[in-house]
């Protein structure tokens, strides 16, 4: 969208990186969302707080334009998000008219969803840690470079921007290494890997299907535990922590200069824990990650050890620069899940016992074993709300 092209219109636009930009800052937004009901109940744009947020579908405002505008704030400055920019446009447009201060979004929700941001987390003489932020799904994913050689952590499928970040740096991706197989989002492990002779890294346990036991269709070293991988000047190991999933690994990451920074995946968030029922064992799943929490996570780390996790529940576990880590300790005195004294305290933390699984767990299961491939379309609709490895943002 060119200047004249705002000037002719009479409206603004905004893109999704300026979206997350005045996100992250909390500037103050008031959100038109003009999607149907169903779409606007799968997702909406969250920030660090409630953002005021109106749903009048588009049709209404073609049915009965007056009675529509006239539920807007007219001394807001609108934002107005669609499905994919044209509804949005023309409400912005409508609403201008109106004398009502309009602008929409680039792209519309399709495109919030696809955006990533990405930060640096660690920039050091022996290389760099760099987050790659998904904020319409809380999904996090990591690129750890170090003397030529990259590591990627828990790719999603556009494996362009792992490439690019590598790339960038003048790095080949070497290793790919997977904290579990998830359920709540798409995995590009395996494309990742594909693409060269890179090596991809994962628990056996987690290459089966958690109810019906069928084995994955991927090429994969596997790692139990134990294992210590060099990257150029790092040195990252690999510790069994299941619950979350059965084969959950977190990796621990450790510099020339004895720096310690622990990848937790999905079993520990900076503020909850990874679900234990999306594999229809909670108790038992739950047992298990309350011993990886209490027993096996002191051993891995100090009060200084950065926690980055792959998943995030919302932006306000951000820094103001927009990286999702923290030291360990700022959560140990405070994280539901630590502060838990038994398994069955921890257990309505990572169970919800309300809503029956998500229907797309099975897909995402399926396409990241390698059972079932889907196209992009299709990989679209699967991600469209957030992720359901953790519960909904409490």
């Amino acid at each position: 969208m060119t200047t004249l092209d705002q000037l002719q219109t009479g409206v603004g636009v905004l893109s999704p990186a300026e979206l997350y930009a005045e996100l992250l800052a909390e500037q103050p937004l008031f959100i038109l969302d003009v999607r149907n009901e169903v779409e606007f109940a799968r997702n909406q744009v969250r920030g660090r707080r409630p953002i005021p947020t109106l749903n009048i579908p588009y049709f209404e405002f073609i049915e009965d334009e007056e009675r529509a505008i006239a539920r807007v704030p007219p001394d807001r400055l609108v934002t107005v998000i669609c499905a994919k920019e044209g509804s949005s446009q023309y409400v912005a447009e409508l609403l201008a008219e109106h004398g009502i201060n309009a602008r929409y979004l680039i792209g519309g929700f399709r495109a919030w969803l696809d955006f990533h941001a990405i930060h640096e987390v660690v920039n050091a003489s022996w290389g760099r840690i760099v987050q790659i932020v998904r904020p319409a799904r809380g999904d996090l994913s990591y690129v750890i470079v170090s003397a030529g050689e990259a590591a990627v952590i828990d790719p999603g499928r556009q494996i362009h921007l792992y490439q690019e970040v590598a790339a960038a740096a003048q790095a080949d991706v070497t290793r790919i290494l997977l904290t579990h197989l998830s359920a709540g989002r798409l995995s590009g492990g395996a494309m990742l890997a594909n693409t060269r002779h890179t090596l991809l890294y994962m628990h056996p346990y987690d290459a089966l299907h958690p109810r019906t036991l069928l084995p994955a269709h991927l090429d994969y070293m596997p790692l139990l535990g134990g294992e210590r991988l060099p990257v150029g000047h790092l040195l990252i190991e690999a510790h069994w922590f299941p619950g979350h999933t059965p084969g959950h690994l977190v990796y621990r990451v450790i510099s020339p200069s004895g720096e310690r920074f622990l990848l937790t995946g999905d079993a520990l968030l900076l503020a909850g824990c990874g679900r234990t029922d999306l594999g229809g064992h909670p108790v038992a799943w739950t047992d298990l990650l309350f011993r990886s929490l209490h027993t096996t996570l002191p051993e891995l780390v100090t009060d200084e050890t950065l926690i980055m996790p792959s998943s995030s529940m919302g932006l306000a576990e951000a820094r103001a620069d927009g990286v999702v880590a923290a030291p360990f300790a700022g959560l140990r005195d405070t994280h539901p899940g630590l502060r838990a004294s038994s398994p069955a305290e921890l257990l309505p933390l990572v169970q919800d016992t309300v809503a029956e699984l998500p229907v797309a767990i099975d897909a995402m299961l399926y396409a990241n074993l390698g059972l079932r491939q889907i196209s992009d379309e299709e990989a679209h609709e699967l991600e469209t709300e957030p992720s359901h490895c953790v519960l909904a943002r409490r």
